[in-house]
């Protein structure tokens, strides 16, 4: 999953019923560009992650359907045991010298 595209469902996952606005992902995605953000939701629409509720030109509300929700999920878990094991290998390692 591309990186925009899991922080724009992880955003949207965490809002849960409430859903998230376009200022909500300003806010919290440091360098984003509108048009970037408006083909994240798109694409995240259109495979069934998310629904979009246009308040107006260029505003919206995102919320997670429950297939994205469980994308969400699995994502969050396959990124949490990649650290893990970085982690892992990291304190496996003293000065550069892997431990016997």
């Amino acid at each position: 999953m591309e990186e925009l595209h899991w922080k724009v469902l992880s955003l949207t996952a965490k809002r849960g019923v409430i859903g998230a606005t376009r200022e909500d992902f300003f806010r919290d995605i440091r360098g984003l560009r509108y048009e970037d953000l408006e083909d994240a939701i798109r694409s995240l629409e259109a495979e069934g992650f998310v629904q979009v509720e246009w308040t107006g030109p260029n505003k919206f509300i995102l919320t997670v359907s429950e297939q994205g929700s469980h994308l969400a999920a699995e994502e969050y878990e396959k990124r949490l045991r990649s650290y893990q094991q970085r982690i892992d290998a990291q304190r496996k390692a003293v000065a550069g010298v892997e431990r016997v």
